[in-house]
């Protein structure tokens, strides 16, 4: 799909002459330092905290997104219960989306991986070794926020907002707890079945 934005100068130029957004610094936002202060809890924390930490995260996005999810369900249902073939359409045109957004948000994506991984390779270090010192633990957190600051600078100049990067980032686990669930009730339903 051509993005006509991107290939027309003149109109690239003329709402770049025109139009003027002022956005304080996000480096300056709550949500900034609020991501480098729950990264520095993950990096700094044990493997049983990261997992609490983690677990916390999940029900936050839960109270938040479940609500929404619940409400767009029974739309859905209604929708394909009155009108069948709807269902196979709906599906493709949210697969198409989910794919787009995927392709959109790499830069989101690496970050999110950068802001779970690197704390548990930390801690899976931590517990190999167990004769770390305290002062390797501090440098190791510290230069992990300095990583995760430059990594969140860089998504500020593709026009991120620190609130969204924050819930984006936060969400995480729900979203991937949420890919997970219906594989295994699908499996266990089909487990089910054979046993009858």
């Amino acid at each position: 799909m051509k993005n006509f934005f991107e290939d027309s100068d003149f109109l690239k130029s003329t709402i770049q002459k025109n139009v003027t957004i002022q956005r304080k610094p996000q480096v300056n936002t709550v949500w900034h330092w609020l991501l480098l202060i729950l990264f520095g809890l993950l990096a700094y924390g044990t493997m049983t905290q990261q997992f609490l930490l983690i677990a916390l995260f999940i029900v936050i996005a839960a109270i938040v997104k479940g609500p929404l999810m619940i409400l767009w369900g029974a739309i859905y249902a209604t929708l394909v219960a009155f009108f069948p073939p709807l269902g196979i359409v709906l599906s493709i045109v949210f697969f198409l989306i989910n794919l787009g957004t995927i392709a959109k948000s790499w830069r989101i994506s690496l970050t999110s991986a950068y802001f779970y991984l690197v704390p548990l390779i930390g801690s899976i270090f931590r517990f190999a070794i167990k004769n770390e010192s305290h002062y390797a633990v501090l440098t190791f957190v510290a230069l992990g926020i300095l990583g995760l600051h430059f990594l969140l600078n860089w998504l500020y100049k593709y026009n991120s907002l620190s609130r969204t990067l924050a819930w984006s980032i936060i969400s995480v686990p729900y979203a991937i707890l949420i890919m997970l669930l219906p594989a295994r009730f699908h499996k266990f339903k089909s487990n089910k079945k054979l046993r009858f």
